[in-house]
């Protein structure tokens, strides 16, 4: 789903059935984790905090992080995840490939911009992390539009099982999206018609209701095979 307004496209994008690899992040399912309304409900309003967050704290600092995707100039200082609370240290998400920047609760909650109180996991144990994508034109060479793409996604910082396909827990996930109406979605575990992951094909998606995005556009080509590793198909 695509909102553009004053230059900004959001593709608020929760709750992936499998976590995505930003280099520091790896795929995990989610079936080992007992589901039901109860934390589906919970899960979307965890989203909902972290995601007001985030976006305060960009439009905050909106010209910092434009300029740190759009070059690298301090990006050192705000693209960042697992964050040390004393020393404000992380762990880097900056793509030059891409002009993405990514940061989690932790980076949040250390610049006093999400409480201390607040969760820095959802119900199932993983991170919110919000990647922001400064967009480019056509133009030979390209020229950054002024736009920038937000997803948000839940995240489990480590892990390498193989991702289960099972039906159950994607299931599971996408009820747990529909919580958020049509901002939720998950991301696929394998080709499900609708949404594709897919080493094969070399296709990954993330998919809800009436919007679909290519995380191409979101992972550098080394992400994506960490992520493409861990699909069975």
């Amino acid at each position: 789903m695509r909102r553009r307004h004053q230059g900004t496209s959001l593709l608020e994008i929760a709750l992936a059935l499998i976590v995505l690899s930003l280099a520091y992040v790896s795929a995990m399912p989610w079936i080992t984790r007992q589901q039901d309304a109860v934390a589906a409900k919970s899960v979307s309003t965890d989203h909902t905090q972290f995601a007001a967050a985030a976006r305060a704290y960009f439009e905050a600092n909106r010209a910092a992080f434009v300029t740190a995707m759009k070059d690298g100039t301090g990006a050192d200082k705000l693209c960042l995840v697992n964050v040390d609370p004393t020393s404000g240290t992380g762990t880097p998400t900056y793509a030059a490939s891409l002009h993405r920047c990514a940061i989690d609760a932790s980076f949040l909650q250390q610049r006093a911009a999400l409480p201390a109180t607040a969760s820095g996991t959802n119900a199932y144990g993983e991170s919110w992390v919000a990647v922001f994508r400064l967009v480019y034109d056509g133009a030979s060479p390209p020229q950054p539009t002024g736009g920038v793409e937000t997803w948000i996604t839940s995240a489990a910082l480590g892990g390498a099982s193989p991702i289960s396909a099972a039906p159950y827990p994607y299931d599971r996930a996408a009820t747990a999206a529909g919580f958020l109406e049509g901002n939720g979605g998950v991301v696929a575990d394998k080709d499900r018609s609708t949404c594709i992951s897919s080493k094969s094909a070399n296709r990954f998606e993330a998919c809800g209701a009436g919007w679909r995005v290519d995380l191409k556009n979101f992972l550098t080509s080394d992400e994506l095979a960490q992520f493409a590793a861990r699909l069975n198909n």
